[in-house]
């Protein structure tokens, strides 16, 4: 039998489904940093790193910094809480530079943070008694560390949804402990995390370039059922000889170890970067330049858009932060050489460089979910080809094209570090794509510069780029539309 509802019943059902749809949590932002296992298509967040020292940063400083974001329309921002400079003295918070920042990036810029939480303040240091070097030991006592990271969560949970664990453990400039020390740092916060915001993101500390140091921690040391996200940095070509394109290698390698050991974790590339330093044919102790482009401001915007596209072939991140927003003044101090001083999309005084744009275009390029569909095309080349190839199909059925010629070759140029060679390479490849596309292609360069349009050839269901040429120092970025 039917009964028809009275108005009031109407009113009191639509009442209550209302009050039931905004029972329903809301969804936190850094939810969107985590890739789903089964994702065919994923749209990848792409990000900026900046470090706020304390006793140098003003509030003007900082809302140019956020302003600098606003135009860039990036949302994503990793910084960094110093636990010796917030408990400097033991249970002793000053938190007053910090509930400022906080609500002005969250509250008014509604700019997404993703802090890492480290060093050691001297009173809690094993290595109390180094007068340079005490905030890199292990805790004398690590229940310390969680509880300061209790009442730190405790204090931000209604803004700040993740949270990470240290900062290059894996290297003894940030950590001079075993991975097995670390692992208590890692259990002590995490659990205090999971206490004050059980729905948080932990994200196991950044790892500069060693693999073996998060298998250490996940296979011999039970670290992985207390994070959700390992996080990995790259500085291919600026602190590592190894070429941008042996990065593929590196996240795979990871990506093993977390399908092996791990617990189904999202991986982040949350640092990453290329310098815009060189002294002559030294850039630093771990690369040489060979040709006069390399580190400089025009290049570090090919550079960027080249590392993101091999990061997103994989298909194995789930969010990218390039470090950084701005060059350091030069009266700062810094750890390591003076490439940290000139890491940034923007100058110190905050006006960009060519990699501002370079980013912007490419969080343009690739704002739709993507999948990689290299797997799919074939590049005809000539042997010994230096050539670069990585091409993306939209969630709308678009393609896009990446291609350049390696800057740095094994086996090439190996004793040559003059740093002052003109490169004078080109090479014509062809592509084969599956499927019919309109065309003309659209042809960009890093920093979104329209280059003009590209045909496209079709034969038996294949949409064919014929003789596209790649240049030395270049990158070819083409668009197509189905």
């Amino acid at each position: 039998m039917c009964r028809r509802m009275t108005s009031a019943s109407w009113i009191l059902l639509c009442f209550c489904l209302l009050n039931a749809v905004s029972a329903q949590p809301a969804k936190r932002p850094v939810e969107a940093l985590l890739r789903p296992s089964n994702a065919v298509f994923y749209h990848v967040p792409v990000g900026l790193c900046e470090d706020y020292p304390e006793e140098t940063t003003t509030l003007e400083g900082i809302r140019k910094d956020f302003e600098f974001l606003k135009k860039s329309g990036i949302s994503l921002l990793r910084i960094s809480f110093g636990w010796d400079a917030i408990e400097e003295k033991k249970d002793r918070y000053n938190w007053l530079f910090w509930d400022d920042f906080v609500k002005m990036a969250v509250d008014e810029y509604r700019i997404t943070l993703i802090p890492y939480v480290c060093y050691v303040p001297r009173w809690n240091s094993t290595g109390a008694s180094d007068t340079t070097y005490f905030w890199n030991y292990p805790p004398v006592d690590y229940d310390e560390f969680g509880q300061f990271m209790k009442d730190l969560v405790t204090r931000y949970r209604d803004r700040i949804h993740s949270w990470e664990l240290w900062n290059e453990p894996d290297i003894w400039v940030y950590w001079q402990g075993t991975a097995e020390a670390f692992s208590r740092l890692v259990k002590a916060g995490s659990r205090a995390v999971r206490e004050a915001d059980p729905g948080a993101l932990i994200v196991l500390g950044g790892l500069a370039y060693k693999p073996e140091f998060l298998l250490e921690l996940f296979r011999d040391h039970g670290v992985s059922p207390l994070v959700d996200v390992v996080n990995i940095h790259n500085y291919y070509e600026t602190w590592h000889r190894y070429p941008v394109e042996k990065l593929s290698d590196h996240i795979q390698e990871i990506h093993e170890i977390v399908s092996q050991y791990g617990n189904g974790q999202s991986i982040w590339m949350a640092e990453v970067g290329y310098s815009t330093y060189r002294q002559g044919g030294w850039v630093s102790d771990s690369y040489q330049p060979y040709f006069d482009y390399e580190h400089t401001p025009d290049y570090q915007a090919v550079d960027l858009f080249k590392r993101l596209a091999i990061a997103l072939s994989t298909e194995r991140l789930a969010a990218i932060a390039w470090y950084e927003l701005k060059d350091l003044p030069s009266g700062e101090k810094v750890i390591g050489d003076i490439n940290n001083r000139n890491l940034g999309v923007a100058f110190a005084d905050h006006s960009p460089k060519p990699a501002q744009k370079a980013i912007m275009f490419f969080n343009e390029l690739f704002s739709q979910k993507v999948r990689c569909i290299d797997g799919s095309v074939t590049v005809s080349r000539a042997i010994g080809s230096d050539s670069e190839v990585h091409c993306f199909e939209k969630e709308d059925g678009g393609v896009i094209v990446t291609a350049w010629l390696r800057t740095r070759v094994f086996g090439q140029r190996e004793n040559d570090f003059s740093g002052d060679a003109a490169d004078l390479r080109k090479e014509k490849i062809r592509i084969e794509l599956p499927g019919k596309y309109t065309g003309p292609a659209v042809v960009h360069q890093a920093a979104d510069d329209e280059r003009g349009r590209f045909p496209i050839k079709h034969k038996k269901g294949v949409s064919i780029l014929e003789n596209l040429e790649l240049a030395g120092g270049k990158i070819a970025i083409l668009e197509i539309s189905k």
